[in-house]
């Protein structure tokens, strides 16, 4: 058992249509919240195993046996090779042009990039051990935690720094300015 009763488990390519939304939740689409259903390109680029948002990228925060939640993380190394290949498929669907995009992380990094919770199970502390879930890989993997946070989003930034990360400059990416945090812990 996990912080507050959650476990975690490795997704799998039957969970790509979770990770997607998941995915899409993260960037502000609030998937979740109106209860859409990925389709097409975004839901391929989860389904596929050499994305950033590949499914095999994921855990799934798991509740007396109910997804409840999802990371999406990955090493750092090699990723703007692997975001060409992430964006590629789905760039004519972006208002913005990812190869724009800042690299949101490097060689020696481990980047937490999406991660998010059901509404019905926010405000219990689950979003909190999605993200200290995501910090022990990064540990275990000897690398540094790297996310970026939204500067508007102020409950995430509070939730960031109370878990030791640091602003560490900003990303411009998905058309829009980001603070780069990282955990040294």
């Amino acid at each position: 058992m996990g912080e507050k009763g959650l476990t975690f488990r490795a997704a799998t390519i039957h969970d790509a249509p979770f990770v997607a939304v998941v995915m899409m939740e993260a960037v502000g689409k609030e998937y979740m919240e109106r209860g859409v259903e990925p389709s097409g390109h975004v839901l391929e680029v989860c389904r596929r195993d050499d994305t950033l948002y590949s499914y095999k990228n994921a855990v799934i925060a798991m509740l007396d046996g109910k997804p409840v939640g999802a990371l999406i993380s990955y090493p750092g190394e090699g990723y703007h090779e692997v975001k060409v290949r992430t964006f590629a498929p789905i760039r004519d669907l972006l208002d913005f042009d990812p190869m724009a995009m800042d690299d949101e992380t490097r060689a020696g990094e481990y980047y937490l990039d999406s991660a998010a919770v059901l509404p019905e199970y926010r405000g219990r502390g689950y979003g909190r051990a999605v993200i200290e879930h995501g910090m022990q890989l990064a540990k275990r993997m000897d690398k540094v935690a790297v996310l970026a946070c939204d500067p508007d989003n102020t409950g995430a930034y509070d939730l960031y720094t109370s878990l030791g990360f640091k602003v560490d400059g900003t990303l411009h990416i998905f058309g829009e300015d980001y603070l780069r945090m990282v955990c040294l812990l």
